[in-house]
């Protein structure tokens, strides 16, 4: 969702109409998942992706259609009778117009991009209401509390009062289907999501009046060690989506100039990584620093601490004598078990670069094995 923000915050920046494309939900063999999105321009696909191929195609013909009206629309489609496509299934997409200069969306985008940097949890609302093909888009970014923290509060408040008075208020659904079995069309959240609320509003329907899609938090990847595998490593990774952080005990080789896809560059002691950097649990840590000492030392520390994946590059002697040094060190048989060494799937790759895609690979199977 950060570029698709970035694209936007630019476009509106410079006055350009963007449509925002997201799929609402789907059954069977949908090209993406529920909450891709991409963003639409004058000159067709600005940014993003819901798949490619006929459905992208005919996604972008109606958003262009719909270029600098401010309407939302919503639609239904079975992909092989309308679509002719050979997989299968259903998707549903929702559109949002947005006006080029409009302050609403701009301030909207700009808080996306800062929860995203900061690792702040927030869900974004878009207008969806039942029953309705075509509407006006809105469009609100809430916290967990369910305060408004960008966008049209006031539409938010005004479909929760309406929803109050229909009989209350329901919580965040579970699950990505917003195709009814009986082909209805429905809404609903796309992950799992605690119950929002607002000053003076319990709740509010949002599976009914609003499609909720939670920020997904970029993963922070950990990198130790900025030599040539280090600098190609935090390359891919960034280019998959992870938030990179540079960790080395070089100052030449902890440079910010050299590590242009990284959130952060650190230079600090392989034999004190706490005194530089605090881990959590959703970290994912690849240690590959310039000796067998410095690596088995952050091993240690990394064990030590909360991490959700680590990884550590070496032959096998070298991954044989990791397995000894920790478990001498007292860490547990389980944890050294859990660590993928050697790093990267096995692809049969030589290259500094080669071995980051193998790197990058892994990461992104186990990102994905997380998110399950």
């Amino acid at each position: 969702m950060r570029e698709i923000a970035e694209c936007m915050a630019a476009a509106l920046a410079d006055g350009r109409d963007v449509v925002l494309v997201t799929i609402a939900g789907g059954k069977g063999s949908a090209p993406r998942h529920a909450g891709s999105q991409m963003l639409v321009d004058a000159e067709g696909l600005a940014c993003g992706t819901i798949g490619g191929g006929a459905l992208e195609a005919r996604a972008i013909a109606q958003a262009r259609a719909l270029l600098g009206s401010g309407h939302g629309r919503f639609e239904q489609l079975d992909l092989v009778a309308d679509l002719g496509m050979a997989c299968g299934g259903s998707a549903s997409l929702l559109y949002a117009a947005v006006r080029g200069g409009d302050a609403r969306w701009a301030q909207l985008a700009a808080a996306i991009i800062r929860c995203l940097d900061e690792r702040m949890p927030a869900t974004l609302l878009l207008r969806c209401p039942e029953g309705q093909q075509l509407f006006e888009a809105a469009a609100a970014l809430v916290d967990g509390d369910g305060k408004v923290l960008a966008g049209d509060c006031g539409a938010v408040l005004a479909d929760a009062t309406e929803t109050a008075g229909a009989g209350g208020f329901a919580s965040l659904g579970n699950g990505s289907d917003a195709v009814d079995d009986d082909g209805a069309a429905g809404r609903a959240a796309v992950c799992d999501a605690t119950p929002l609320h607002s000053a003076g509003v319990a709740a509010s329907r949002f599976d009914g009046a609003w499609l909720a899609l939670p920020l997904e938090m970029p993963v922070r990847a950990v990198v130790f060690g900025g030599g040539h595998v280090g600098r190609a490593t935090v390359a891919a990774l960034a280019r998959v989506g992870f938030a990179c952080t540079l960790f080395d005990s070089r100052a030449e080789f902890a440079c910010p100039e050299d590590f242009p896809d990284a959130r952060e560059v650190l230079c600090g002691d392989f034999g004190s990584i706490a005194a530089s950097i605090s881990l959590d649990e959703s970290d994912f840590i690849l240690i590959m620093t310039p000796g067998h000492n410095s690596d088995f030392a952050v091993l240690e520390q990394v064990l030590r601490q909360p991490h959700a994946y680590v990884g550590l590059i070496g032959s096998r002697r070298k991954i044989a004598a990791a397995r000894q040094q920790m478990l001498a060190a007292g860490i547990p048989q389980a944890d050294i078990d859990a660590v993928h060494m050697p790093i990267g799937l096995a692809i049969g790759a030589e290259t500094p670069e080669e071995i980051a895609i193998s790197i990058t690979a892994e990461c992104i199977q186990a990102r994905a094995a997380l998110r399950r």
